[in-house]
């Protein structure tokens, strides 16, 4: 069965007349899966304007602001064109590139000047900065491709003249670095075999200075990244993993490559991301992630800076961005919810409120959030966030009583870290958390972020130790008090709906249900797929050979759809025929199977949907079916289904009679 959308339904579902509480603080579900209000949030050089689009408002040709006087009153500029991107430039300045039909223009303005200079240069299609510098307020580094592919590269654009002068090609480049003179200095390089290359620029030609083999953290970015080179250009900054078990952060001398370690943590990786500078290139400070955010302090003279935001902020901050001299910061508060800003004056020790940047919620109780460290049956330390019901978590993050919970288990299995502050995740959470379900994001051996050790050790354990992790994490919910034992599920998308399918066959008696997205039910036959199959470097070492009898005995023995008949608990399946990493016959198989085994299972799919889904009217309509299956199944709440499941665009394989039924 097929349920279409239609514009008067999307009208009633999204409309945009306010939102009014409800009396028992239940937040419609439509809610979460709305636009953010505010984003690409940014400071201005000088300190005094913050800067941001609105995306959700249609707003594509507008850039809003407040300033450092008057932060609550906002301010804009509209622009005669699409804004394609932009930049904030030194003394005030900004440059916006508009598009016009298929043309693209650079333009020049500063927050004074209603007039925009026209920067004319050749035709392109794409414009991205990568280096300013204080002594040429007027000139920037850009990578450009250009409409003409032969004048693509890396260029020194003046706004003013619109002369260029091209420093070379970008080939393979992920990162560039220049000095205060636009001189080049360093760069990363993406190589042959997914190899990738810490660059030294000497004598006018590329040095190598580290080279980092494939290693899964790829997946996230990459933890081996350069954060910055000094303005003199005589010292590279990176975080870097060669030859060790967890990234560090390490200078490295330009001339001569010396190496020195200057920050590290005992239990992750130091992340390419989040750190403070001082005016000349130098990092003050670094983080790693851990659930929480934990700041290492490399110049004492920021320390009182954080200390102080920690005691504000409840230990929530979240760096930014700061004024060229260091005096202003921009940070957030992230706690699990939307992500609220502030201006901080360092001298005065002055934090300023802005915004949040989805106001959607701002009238409704939301839950708490705690990090805490599980240890497993055989030692290992993990990282979980609980999020406990608003009005129900203890002064420790504990609960008050045992309620009913769900487990979280994310994808990849190599996407750790990224998920910790995603709203994309949180919103999730957050829904579930308003529903009554303690929720607990997990992580676990496999996952990245945590070091190569970490995430060595899940190698061939997907249903072994990984399951496990698991399972140590649920009973640690239980022995704490937290989870109720007969109101216990699992969920997860990707690696995590493998995860949910496992789960429910290796351990039927811990949880009462299981929701599993765009998972792998048989894993031998999604390892036999050609890309898959002849992947030396992460499926086969990692998951398992399927080319060798013994590697295909053990997929056979990690596959959810081995243990079909130990499953004793409903499970709730979906997918997106458009999945280009799992594909779709994967849910459809295993339905099958559990279906002709009599086990209770509902399934449905969506023919417009990809991997991870997009549309919030394919959210809205999964979570109406979601939240009734799991009051169905662990007694929390729900939100009636409205107009949200017709809402959305799916086909029902199993349980069309219980999805019509949902009141």
């Amino acid at each position: 069965m097929k349920y279409p959308t239609t514009c008067w339904l999307l009208l009633l579902v999204f409309g945009l007349s306010a939102q009014t509480p409800s009396p028992d603080n239940l937040i419609p579900r439509t809610l979460f899966f709305k636009e953010k209000t505010k984003s690409n949030v940014r400071l201005s050089l000088d300190g005094n304007s913050i800067f941001y689009q609105k995306k959700a408002d249609g707003s594509d040709s507008t850039l809003y602001y407040v300033q450092e006087n008057l932060p609550l009153h906002e301010k804009k500029r509209q622009f005669d064109g699409k804004l394609a991107y932009w930049h904030l430039l030194h003394e005030g300045g900004l440059m916006v590139v508009l598009q016009r039909g298929n043309d693209l223009e650079l333009y020049s303005t500063s927050l004074t000047s209603s007039k925009l200079r026209k920067v004319n240069f050749f035709p392109f299609k794409r414009l991205s900065v990568v280096n300013l510098s204080s002594r040429f307020p007027n000139k920037i580094a850009a990578d450009i491709e250009a409409v003409d592919p032969m004048q693509s590269g890396l260029y020194i654009l003046d706004l003013l003249s619109g002369s260029t002068k091209r420093l070379g090609l970008m080939d393979g480049m992920e990162q560039v670095f220049l000095d205060e003179n636009f001189g080049l200095v360093a760069a990363l390089r993406n190589d042959s075999n997914m190899v990738r290359t810490l660059l030294r620029r000497q004598g006018g030609q590329w040095e190598v200075a580290i080279q980092y083999p494939f290693t899964p953290d790829y997946f996230i970015g990459g933890v081996s990244r350069i954060v910055s080179v000094s303005d003199d250009g005589k010292t590279i900054y990176a975080t870097d993993n060669h030859g060790k078990d967890k990234s560090s952060l390490v200078a490295i001398s330009a001339e001569t490559g010396e190496l020195t370690e200057l920050a590290s943590d005992p239990d992750a990786d130091i992340f390419p991301a989040g750190y403070t500078l001082d005016p000349a290139g130098k990092p003050t400070s670094v983080v790693a992630l851990y659930a929480n955010t934990r700041r290492h302090i490399l110049d004492e003279g920021v320390r009182a800076d954080f200390e102080f935001l920690d005691k504000e902020l409840k230990g929530n901050t979240s760096f930014v961005g700061a004024s060229k001299n260091d005096s202003t910061w921009l940070v957030r508060k992230l706690d699990g919810g939307p992500a609220q800003f502030y201006r901080y004056d360092r001298k005065a020790k002055k934090l300023t409120t802005l915004f949040n940047d989805f106001n959607h919620l701002d009238d409704y109780d939301l839950p708490t959030r705690t990090a805490f460290t599980v240890t497993t049956r055989d030692g290992v330390k993990l990282p979980v966030h609980v999020y406990v019901p608003f009005g129900m978590s203890r002064a420790d993050g504990t609960t008050k009583t045992p309620l009913p919970t769900v487990v979280y288990v994310h994808g990849g299995p190599w996407a750790g870290v990224t998920h910790w502050n995603s709203w994309f995740h949180n919103r999730c959470f957050q829904l579930l958390a308003n529903r009554g379900y303690v929720v607990i994001n997990m992580e676990f051996r496999g996952t990245t972020g945590l070091g190569k050790k970490m995430t060595d050790a899940g190698d061939k354990q997907w249903g072994e130790a990984m399951h496990y992790d698991i399972v140590d994490v649920a009973t640690w919910a239980i022995k704490q008090g937290i989870a109720n034992r007969s109101r216990l599920g699992i969920w997860g998308w990707s690696y995590g709906g493998y995860a949910a399918n496992f789960a429910m066959a290796a351990a039927p008696d811990l949880f009462k249900c299981g929701v599993s997205m765009y998972g792998i039910g048989d894993l031998p036959a999604f390892c036999q797929m050609p890309e898959v199959a002849s992947d030396s470097l992460l499926w086969l070492p990692r998951v398992g050979d399927p080319n060798t009898d013994e590697g295909l005995a053990l997929l056979k023995k990690h596959s959810p759809n081995t243990y079909i008949k130990g499953i004793a608990s409903p499970i709730l399946l979906t997918h997106g025929s458009l999945d280009d990493r799992v594909p779709q016959e994967q849910s459809d198989k295993f339905a099958s199977e559990l279906n002709a085994a009599k086990k209770e299972v509902v399934y449905f799919f969506y023919p417009k949907e990809g991997h991870d889904y997009r549309l919030p009217e394919s959210w809205a309509s999964f979570w109406a079916i979601a939240e009734h299956f799991l009051s169905k199944n662990l007694g929390g709440r729900k939100e009636p289904r409205g107009s949200d499941i017709e809402a959305g665009d799916f086909e029902i394989m199993f349980g069309k009679e219980y999805i019509e039924r949902i009141d």
